[in-house]
């Protein structure tokens, strides 16, 4: 077997593996609490909702734009309630503080799901690591969305499911687990509850012990799973009516699941859109030794483990991630954020892989996977001079030079490095993505805002309607504009209701995509196209009566 010698700061990290990471993301996003507009299209739709929440009292039923919002549950916008009370966060900070939080709170889950599932401090800090150089766990930490708080939950469900089955004698981690199930889905949905009930399954039937989903700590648990949902349907059916139950119900958890009215892709989208996602740690595949996972004594000592009751960590880790990735192929819709659960188990499973575990040696050739994340690094610094001519817009990017320059010797130095090992690879990885973050926070991402953020556009709205202005759209993503125009905007896919208002009304500023400006046959003469902005792919049009 051999030895790495360790750097000596691998061993103060390896101490807490916990404060570790959550340094390592402080140092991510000191500088991103208030450093560009909020984008397209999720970010200020969810600023909406919750200050529709917040100012009109909307706890229990989210709105946004002014009318119900039955595709998001309550808990995220809670918890954004929770850092705007207890912080000194205002305005669009409190959304990147949020995403920041919830990171750290993924983070944290990672760590301590690696250590339940049999990880020595080692792979649990390796896991985290393996997440911090992730380029779309990173981006995702600088997005507002709800998926890392949700994915954060689900993670403990399985955690107190696991320790559930290894220590029966105690009912309270059943408990603990259907509680987490909950929360999980007033976070985001009901793959809250599925994830981790479809890895409980599937690890009982692997494990031959089928019979322990009788045990009557798991009904009692799905009692509180049951009071902790009805006690919210309750209450927004008193609130709202049977309407906005049916539409959760129907449209958004039946129709979703089987036949979606909105992402729906080909069955294999995921297998092209994980391996992106995955980057820079997809590259492993190049480092893993092939002849053994396909050989016959491999798999004969997989299930002597499996017989013998060892490993039982590294098959829940396995089954969660395989049984995760095949229901969400089978689901008609299609996001590639869905996946987030999926990358704890699989940062564990790459940690383990990349030091070994309990004595045993790595699976994965470090130098090999070096190399390969060299030249992916080496391949962006580049690419990066000609990222301008590869977006079609008017836009300058500001900061290129930097991407250039921190890649490139990240590159060289994991070039460097991959004679001393696992250990050096991964904190040069790691350094990379604390450097680079920062030229990309103070100018490449702010850059970008004309192209991803609706502000301009929805900033000049805010001007007309306080000039007394009728705001309207037709056909755009609802509520993209209402958060910058600080009002409720008419929308209406229906051009007759357009002409309708503006027959009506002296003055009006409308907003729409140009496609349906340039198509409007009956349009009216005394209307006048006043601003233009590119958003995200496609222009739309300010359009004053």
């Amino acid at each position: 077997m051999r030895y790495e010698k360790r750097p000596f700061i691998w061993d103060i990290m390896e101490a807490n593996p916990w404060l570790s990471v959550l340094f390592i993301l402080f140092l991510q996003s000191i500088f991103t609490m208030d450093y560009r507009s909020l984008w397209f299209s999720d970010e200020v739709r969810y600023a909406d909702v919750y200050y529709q929440m917040k100012d009109a009292g909307h706890w229990l039923v989210m709105y946004l734009n002014g009318v119900a919002y039955p595709d998001k549950p309550p808990v995220y916008f809670w918890f954004l309630s929770l850092i705007d009370t207890l912080t000194p966060a205002e305005g669009s900070s409190i959304f990147f503080l949020g995403s920041a939080l919830s990171a750290a709170f993924f983070l944290f889950s990672t760590v301590s799901f690696a250590r339940t599932l049999g990880c020595g401090r080692k792979t649990s800090l390796a896991a985290g690591l393996v997440l911090l150089s992730n380029i779309f766990f990173i981006g995702i930490a600088h997005y507002s969305r709800m998926d890392l708080l949700f994915g954060g939950f689900i993670l403990w469900a399985n955690i107190c499911l696991f320790k559930g089955f290894r220590d029966r004698e105690s009912g309270k981690h059943f408990l603990r687990a259907f509680g987490f199930m909950g929360i999980a889905t007033l976070t985001k949905g009901p793959l809250g509850l599925i994830f981790p009930l479809l890895t409980a399954a599937c690890f009982l039937i692997w494990k031959g012990k089928l019979k322990l989903l009788r045990d009557k700590n798991l009904l009692k648990g799905l009692g509180i799973l049951l009071a902790i949902l009805a006690a919210w349907v309750v209450g927004a059916l008193i609130v709202d009516g049977s309407s906005f139950i049916h539409n959760i119900f129907y449209k958004q958890i039946y129709q979703r699941a089987v036949s979606s009215f909105h992402h729906e892709e080909p069955f294999q989208y995921y297998l092209i859109a994980f391996p992106l996602a995955w980057l820079p740690w997809t590259l492993a595949i190049f480092a893993a030794p092939v002849k053994k996972i396909f050989s016959i004594k491999h798999w004969k000592a997989v299930t002597a483990d499996r017989k013998k009751n060892l490993n039982e960590g590294r098959d829940w880790a396995w089954i969660m991630f395989i049984s995760g990735f095949v229901l969400l192929t089978c689901l008609s819709i299609k996001v590639l954020i869905y996946i987030l659960p999926l990358f704890a188990p699989l940062a564990m499973l790459t940690a383990r892989g990349l030091l070994g575990e309990d004595g045993q040696e790595p699976v994965l050739n470090s130098k090999r996977l070096w190399t390969a994340i060299a030249g992916f690094y080496l391949l962006l610094a580049v690419g990066a001079p000609f990222a301008e001519v590869l977006i079609p817009f008017d836009i300058t990017l500001q900061g290129l030079s930097f991407t250039v320059l921190i890649m490139g010797l990240a590159g060289l130095a994991l070039l460097k490095v991959k004679e001393c090992g696992a250990y050096k690879g991964l904190l040069v990885m790691t350094a990379a993505m604390v450097i680079w973050l920062q030229p990309l926070a103070l100018q490449t991402l702010p850059s970008l805002d004309p192209l991803m953020s609706p502000r301009q556009t929805g900033e000049i709205m805010k001007e007309y309607v306080a000039e007394g202005s009728y705001p309207l759209a037709h056909k755009i993503y609802s509520g993209i504009f209402s958060y910058y125009a600080g009002t409720n905007i008419h929308e209406t896919s229906d051009l007759a209701e357009i002409e309708k208002i503006l027959a009506e009304k002296d003055n009006v500023i409308l907003v729409m995509q140009k496609k349906y400006y340039d198509r409007w046959e009956n349009r009216p003469e005394d209307i006048t196209v006043v601003h233009e902005q590119f958003i995200s792919d496609r222009p739309y049009l300010l359009i004053k009566k």
